[in-house]
Order: C-alpha cells, then structure tokens, then sequence
C-alpha cells in the first residue's frame, strides 16, 4: 500500500536539526551519530530533507500503528547519504486523525539484515 497523500509528506526541519541531527538529543543522539558519520549534517539539511522524502514517496507502507491521535506508517526505502553507500532506513509519517498531508515523525538508519528480521 502507499502512504496517503504521500504526493504531500514533508519534514519539519526542526526534526532534522533539533532531531536526527542532534548529538544532544536523549532519544536522538544515537540516529545523529550515525546519520553524521555518513555526511548529513547542518550544511545539507535540504538533501536528507528531500532523501527522505523520497522514501514515503516511493516506498510501500510496511505496517501502521495507530494511536489516540492519528496513525504512524512505517517505511522503509535506502538512501544515498554523502559519504559511503546506500543506507537503510526506517521511516515513520504521521497522519493526525484529521487527515492531511504526512509529516515525518522519525526515521532509523539501518542495517540490512535487521529488515529481514521485521
């Protein structure tokens, strides 16, 4: 299935800077390593803004998770980061019970091997 209104996904950029870019970030700082080691960092905000988006505009959906506000899709798709090679990612978008267009509401580098297993 695709993600709907998936013509619409957007990333805040504050998610990526004050987020999956952030070393400080408690929950964050994990993502951040890894996304810095492979070249995304505050120079190139637009382009991991606009990989990621690829992704929900691509990809299939591979579960939803609903909760009291909406419903989170998970998908995932491989990125070209700056440096090394293609790079797997978990995605998630949201769609507030309202509907509307989908916002990131987190992403996962990954490893191969760790989608075989989902």
């Amino acid at each position: 299935m695709e993600l709907p209104n998936r013509h619409l996904a957007y990333v805040p950029e504050a998610k990526i800077t004050d987020y999956l870019l952030n070393l400080n970030h408690l929950r964050g700082r994990g993502k951040a390593q890894e996304f810095r080691v492979r070249g995304y960092n505050e120079s190139n905000v637009d382009t991991m803004i606009q990989d990621l988006i690829a992704v929900a505009q691509s990809e299939a959906v591979s579960s939803i998770r609903p909760n009291e506000y909406g419903l989170n899709y998970v998908i995932y798709g491989v990125i070209q980061p700056p440096i090394g090679g293609p790079l797997l990612v978990r995605t998630v978008w949201f769609i507030p019970n309202s509907g509307g267009a989908p916002s990131l509401a987190t992403a996962y580098p990954r490893l191969q091997r760790e989608r075989s297993r989902q």
